[in-house]
This record gives structure tokens, C-alpha cells and sequence, in this order.
């Protein structure tokens, strides 16, 4: 009965997410300890009456078992509108820092280091890449760029999230694409169209052939 309740809850409150358009990542970040702790738990719970607690030893256990996640360390090239737009969410997701960014002019990666709290700003794309410092490079630069940024994180060891497209023709989208496989780089588009309901829709009728 508790896990039948488990799975309808589970099931109710995902549809209202999803309905409410709550990205996707946020519904495993609630759901999985969720989950994790109505299907883990020992059967003497289910019957445990409410005013009986566990004993401290079990609740230090649990506690030492959490392994804090580790600190990425990112670089932003390209401080413009979408360049600002992605380090304001990087500045407020967890785990996660700008350590540099930079711009061909100068004077809007001051003001971006200023205004997000980056300790390094530069004119030169390559210092972000080739920071022994920088863990993962957002690639925020005009669409032109693109392709060689990749490859040059790729030859770094960088993981890479680049702003669509990955480049201006087809030729060096493969070659960007093969340089990241070949280092054993992650690399991610930021194309958020993916997880519209719309385009979610369209290619489901597209794999029914409908």
C-alpha cells in the first residue's frame, strides 16, 4: 500500500510539473531522493509509529554517507547579451564557479567579471581555453567561432556547452563533433527547443509516423 501510494503521488505531482512547463532537471532533482527514500526503506518503518525517531548513531551514518558534489570551474568566452544571460545562471547554480571570462573588447569582460563576481577577465578567447584553472568552457562567441573554439577545448581536455549552432556549415560541424568524441570531451548545444512541449509532440508524431 505505501509504495502504491508512492508511485500515484509520484505519477500526479510529475504531470502538474510538467504541465507547469518545470524543467526536466528540476523534476529528478525533487523526485530522486524521493524515491530513493520510500524504496530504501527498511520494512519496520512502514509500521514504526510516528513518535518513535531513529536513534542518533543512524542519523550520523546517513549524514557521512553524502558526498559533496565537486566545484566546476568554468570560462566564459563571449561577454554579450546571451554570454551575460548564461553567467547569470551559472552564478546561481550550485557547485558551480566562473573563474574568467572574456571579450574582444575588453572594457564588456571588465564589466561582466565586475558585475558576476569573476576574478579574471581577458580580450583572448585561447587564455579561457587554455586555463589549467577552467574545468568546462560555455562558448557564448558570434556563430562563426564556434566550430574552431570547440576544437580548441577539445585539444585542451575542456568539456564544452557551445551556443547553437556548432558552426556555419556542415563540414566543420562534423569536424567539431569528431575532435570532442576523439579527446573524450562532453560537449552539449544550447538548443532549448529540445524540451518544448511543441517540438516534444511534433517529433513523437514524426516516430509514429503520424
Amino acid at each position: 500500500l505505501l509504495l502504491s501510494t508512492h508511485n500515484f503521488a509520484v505519477t500526479s505531482l510529475s504531470s502538474i510539473m510538467i504541465q507547469l512547463h518545470i524543467p526536466v532537471t528540476l523534476l529528478i532533482l525533487f523526485f530522486t531522493p524521493l524515491h530513493y527514500a520510500f524504496i530504501n526503506t527498511p520494512p519496520s518503518f512502514a509500521t514504526r509509529s510516528t513518535s518513535q525517531t531513529f536513534s542518533a548513531q543512524t542519523l550520523s551514518l546517513t549524514a557521512k554517507d553524502v558526498t559533496p558534489a565537486k566545484e566546476i570551474k568554468v570560462g566564459v568566452i563571449g561577454c554579450g547579451r546571451i554570454g551575460l544571460v548564461h553567467l547569470g545562471a551559472i552564478t546561481q547554480a550550485p557547485n558551480v564557479k566562473a573563474v574568467i571570462v572574456s571579450n574582444p573588447t575588453v572594457s564588456k569582460a571588465e564589466a561582466a567579471a565586475n558585475t558576476y563576481g569573476v576574478p579574471k577577465y581577458t580580450s583572448d578567447a585561447m587564455e579561457v581555453i587554455t586555463s589549467p584553472d577552467v574545468d568546462a568552457v560555455w562558448i557564448c562567441s558570434p556563430s562563426q567561432y564556434h566550430a574552431d573554439q570547440i576544437k580548441a577545448c577539445a585539444a585542451n581536455g575542456k568539456d564544452v556547452f557551445c551556443e547553437k549552432p556548432i558552426a556555419t556549415d556542415l563540414a566543420e560541424t562534423v569536424e567539431a563533433i569528431n575532435a570532442c568524441r576523439e579527446a573524450g570531451v562532453k560537449i552539449m548545444i544550447g538548443l532549448q527547443r529540445k524540451f518544448d512541449q511543441n517540438y516534444v509532440r511534433v517529433k513523437q508524431d514524426v516516430v509514429r509516423r503520424e
